[in-house]
């Protein structure tokens, strides 16, 4: 009887640790495996972004700076669809009468000029990396309620978003992940 009882807790340890070994080796696996897959499209972008540069290509090779040489910025995408971009030139003079809506006509257009938000949700498409965006609402009227696609490239921490119109400019916006 002793020997059948200690030869039974044996057994039950060994199986034990045998399914231990086994659901631990499974982890690993499962973890090898997430680490391996690629992240998809829409969970590279999520996140916050600060404005490098922007910059409109000309059919004829010439180059803009519609917001200058060091323009401000910041884009937001999160996991639920939605966004926010804001772009502005930072060479902007500031209003000789130091109040919000008190500008005279030329600093109002300067503003207008050098400054561009909207914001609205979007969706990824992996298949030709691109984004799809509804704008919702935006500081150029005319954008409102539209859809538009900006061509995504992601390089480690450096995002560029790329608008490629059937006729027209060629425009790359550079964003870096916002540490």
């Amino acid at each position: 009887m002793y020997q059948s009882v200690a030869w039974d807790k044996r057994m039950t340890l060994r199986a034990i640790f045998a399914e231990c070994a086994i659901a631990a080796s499974g982890s690993f696996m499962m973890t090898v495996d997430a680490l391996g897959q690629k992240q998809t499209l829409r969970d590279q972008l999520v996140g916050t972004w600060t404005l490098l540069s922007w910059e409109q290509k000309k059919g004829d090779g010439t180059k803009i700076e519609r917001y200058g040489a060091a323009p401000k910025g910041i884009a937001f995408f999160d996991a639920g669809g939605r966004y926010i971009i804001t772009v502005m030139r930072s060479d902007r003079a500031k209003y000789a009468s130091n109040t919000l809506w008190q500008g005279t006509p030329e600093e109002n257009k300067e503003t207008a000029d050098g400054t561009i938000t909207y914001f609205g949700t979007y969706s990824a498409n992996e298949a030709d990396s691109s984004i799809a965006i509804h704008v919702e609402g935006s500081s150029f009227p005319n954008w409102n309620g539209t859809e538009q696609k900006r061509f995504v490239a992601i390089a480690g921490d450096l995002l560029t978003l790329t608008v490629r119109p059937p006729a027209g400019d060629v425009v790359d916006v550079i964003w870096k992940r916002a540490k």
